[in-house]
């Protein structure tokens, strides 16, 4: 019995995710400020009554990342890095990994930009108080991880001009993605447009150098 009813609540939440998973990803493109302030509020409600019309923020990114690599395996097949079996490489040995490894590294911006504010604000960094802005980082990672993704896949391919477009792709995602921030640090710490820009690309730079450094040392 205990199985059964196991089974039934993940079949449910598995389900349920088809109908909210594309809702919260189109609040977040549309409305992204609106989001980040969603998951402020609902870290401080009780644990049953948090995200019930919408999907829990680093479930979403993790989620986001496995669309992303089941994208990526239909149209490329494996990916190269899975039969490297040279240093560190040889520890990403199967899709978990590397699911694995890409969550971690486009948590990179979610923590940077988090710690940036808190550290803006003048708030004691805790893992409390880390979690408020870290949880709503979240939602606007996932779309930068998927078109950052799509645009890297298309730039690989043999598609006419899909080295252009898939650059242009992402760098279409990473002006979204600052814009947001910079609109979210102006509003957060009550400060202009520019030096809200200038929050989020300090933040998003230091982010960028440990994504790409980790990256290079896992090739």
């Amino acid at each position: 019995m205990k199985i059964i009813e196991s089974l039934d609540e993940a079949l449910y939440t598995v389900m349920g995710w088809l109908v909210f998973y594309p809702i919260t990803f189109w609040r977040i493109l549309v409305r992204p400020l609106h989001m980040m302030a969603y998951a402020d509020r609902e870290v401080s409600d009780r644990p049953e009554n948090q995200y019930d019309d919408a999907i829990r923020p680093p479930l979403f990114l993790f989620l986001t990342l496995l669309i992303s690599h089941g994208i990526e395996t239909v149209v490329a097949g494996q990916n190269p890095l899975l039969a490297d079996r040279h240093g560190l490489a040889a520890m990403v040995d199967s899709d978990l990994a590397l699911l694995t490894l890409r969550l971690i590294l486009f948590s990179l911006f979610t923590l940077m930009m988090a710690v940036r504010l808190l550290r803006r604000q003048g708030v004691r960094l805790t893992q409390e108080n880390l979690r408020r802005p870290f949880y709503g980082q979240c939602f606007t990672a996932a779309p930068l991880a998927l078109f950052v993704g799509l645009g890297a896949l298309l730039a690989e391919s043999q598609v006419p001009m899909g080295r252009s477009g898939g650059l242009a792709l992402v760098l279409a995602a990473f002006g979204w993605y600052l814009s947001v921030q910079s609109l979210w640090f102006s509003r957060k710490l009550d400060i202009s447009l520019l030096r809200g820009f200038g929050q989020a690309l300090t933040a998003s730079s230091f982010a960028l150098v440990m994504f790409l450094a980790l990256s290079l040392m896992i090739r």
